[in-house]
């Protein structure tokens, strides 16, 4: 199956003062047709800045991604107009997300408005209410403000807008963090309702790991700027490779008090690096317990360990092969 969309070597900087702050730095991956793709990773390092450089909410610094066989990033702004509506997001907060000043309507019709895809404006009423009950809301809805609304519902109002174009893929950025815990379990079925029901397909961004694990086919790690490991997501529950994905996934809580208190729990020493200006070489090593001299002098290359599992380490790749 040919990728729906194909990252390669993303690269997202900005500068700060005199320095250069790299907050995606080379990252290569692919998302297929019907495919939600997770991509976690610690507070700062670089996850949504991904999610908004690949739909162009900010223009990368270098890097291609190419969508329908084109790299929409030499495209012209008149030639993004028309691919930009199968490309949607959903951001984090549902309580910024959304005008205050208008109503339900008014919000998940802006998009039909700007790319004049109705005929008349009954059919765009009509195609509004069939957005509105399609995530769990109804017509009364359409004409409240959302102060009106709990968290939840806004959230779902945001997805009703980011449909309304009959878009291929969407970029979900933390669509559920800012929710209560009791309604992040409803949302998530929701977009993976509407996954199957309309053929999407997502760039899940997420801290809530347990989350990711249910809702994503594959699951990428990344560590300020630079992927750190790829892999399905099975897989990476079960096996993964790189120190921190294996710190990451010892913090999941387990529901069974016995079991969590016997766990081996991985505790990172030390403090985030600065993005800015960093040197050449692993991204993790000022807080990796396994890192050798190599891995302060030299980027590891991000690359196949086995069938569909990617790793940036040094240290793996030597192991794995002692090992066979």
């Amino acid at each position: 199956m040919e990728p729906l969309i194909s990252v390669k070597n993303l690269k997202k900087h900005f500068y700060v003062g005199e320095g250069v702050l790299k907050a995606v730095d080379g990252l290569s991956f692919d998302i297929y047709p019907g495919e939600t793709f997770g991509l976690v990773g610690e507070s700062g390092c670089g996850k949504s800045t991904v999610g908004k450089t690949i739909i162009r909410l900010y223009e990368p610094t270098d890097g291609e991604l190419v969508y329908d066989g084109k790299d929409i990033y030499g495209l012209s702004r008149k030639e993004m107009q028309v691919i930009r509506k199968n490309f949607q997001m959903i951001f984090q907060d549902p309580y910024a997300s959304l005008n205050p000043r208008m109503n339900v309507e008014e919000i998940v019709g802006e998009p039909l408005d700007i790319h004049k895809v109705y005929e008349s404006k009954a059919d765009k009423r009509n195609r509004i209410i069939e957005l509105l009950e399609l995530v769990g809301l109804n017509e009364e809805h359409s004409m409240r403000f959302p102060h009106e609304f709990s968290g939840g519902q806004r959230q779902r109002i945001g997805i009703a807008r980011a449909l309304s174009l009959n878009p291929k893929f969407i970029v979900c950025d933390e669509p559920i963090s800012a929710l209560d815990v009791s309604i992040q379990a409803q949302v998530g079925n929701l977009l993976k309702d509407l996954q199957d029901k309309l053929g999407l397909t997502y760039l899940f961004i997420a801290h809530d790991l347990s989350m990711v694990r249910y809702i994503s086919d594959r699951v990428g790690v990344m560590y300020l700027g630079h992927m750190m490991e790829l892999a399905k997501s099975e897989e990476l529950y079960i096996n993964p490779l790189h120190p921190y994905t294996k710190a990451l996934l010892s913090a999941i809580p387990i529901p069974d008090p016995e079991i969590q208190k016997n766990r081996n729990r991985i505790m990172l020493e030390g403090d985030v690096p600065s993005p800015i200006n960093p040197k050449e070489c692993c991204r993790f090593v000022e807080r990796c317990r396994y890192a050798i001299d190599k891995c302060s002098e030299e980027t590891p290359e991000f690359k196949k360990i086995k069938e569909d599992h990617f790793v940036a380490c040094h240290r793996v790749g030597v192991k794995y092969i002692e090992m066979l």
